[in-house]
């Protein structure tokens, strides 16, 4: 999405891979932060009592991608890539200080997940920024593009987190990610409305994203957890869907 938005059309494979792996190692290392021994075991979930069990197939998998990345970044892609790397290692060393003095009993983080969701965002876009450099990197912090997805990104992990509050907490929780979908889908719907041909498709996949949390959180009473973490993560998958049938649709309209 990001590739198509800003004019590039093909990408070297070793980034999307790289990205993966990164992405995997980080989410995998978060998990055995969360799941370290000093937390209760009944305030663990069991995606960390697996990832506790099995702890250190995840550290050694961790260390084998680690060791891909730093090979990746040196001697195939662009050297870039790896400038604007140290950029995005910074954010995330960031939120694995926040992880690790975050209290054990403490099952949210508003200021961990905006942070999380921002890093997500720019690991995303820095990759392909590198090599279709048509802002310059600090327009490319600042772009909307950035800066929207990372609020959905964001919203998603406190909606999860705030589902499981409950009583007064939970109503007041709700009502915050309510608000906070209807101005998200609001400036992107503004940006939407004034973009270029492949911008707007874009910042309509985020509207999208946006009202599939808010219907969830309408809806979640009806949902227990589990089901409400895979719907939410699927609310994620939609802009992409939407994103592509839109920009196939435009291209070959103009083929």
């Amino acid at each position: 999405m990001f590739a198509k938005t800003w004019g590039l059309r093909s990408l070297p494979i070793t980034l999307p891979v790289t990205l993966a792996l990164s992405v995997w190692s980080v989410y995998a290392l978060d998990r055995l932060i969360d799941s370290r021994a000093n937390r209760p075991r009944a305030s663990l979930m069991r995606r960390h009592h697996f990832h506790r069990r099995f702890r250190w197939f995840f550290i050694l998998g961790i260390a084998a991608t680690l060791y891909w990345v730093i090979f990746a970044s040196l001697t195939i892609l662009s050297q870039t890539v790896l400038m604007y790397g140290a950029f995005v290692t910074i954010l995330s060393g960031c939120y694995f200080v926040l992880a690790f003095v975050q209290k054990p009993d403490e099952s949210t983080g508003l200021f961990k997940n905006f942070v999380a969701g921002l890093t997500f965002a720019y690991g995303t876009a820095a990759g392909v920024h590198a090599y279709a450099p048509s802002l310059s990197f600090v327009q490319m912090i600042f772009s909307w593009e950035v800066v929207l997805f990372g609020m959905l990104c964001a919203i998603n992990m406190t909606a999860i987190d705030f589902w499981e509050l409950q009583g007064e907490d939970e109503e007041d929780a709700s009502a915050l990610i309510g608000m906070a979908t209807l101005i998200l889908a609001g400036i992107s719907l503004f940006f939407a409305t004034r973009g270029d041909a492949w911008a707007k498709p874009f910042h309509y996949a985020i509207v999208t994203g946006a009202g599939g949390i808010y219907l969830l959180n309408k809806l979640r009473a009806n949902l227990d957890q589990d089901a409400r973490r895979l719907w939410v993560d699927l609310a994620l998958l939609a802009p992409v869907l939407l994103f592509w049938v839109w920009t196939t649709y435009y291209e070959s309209a103009i083929a």
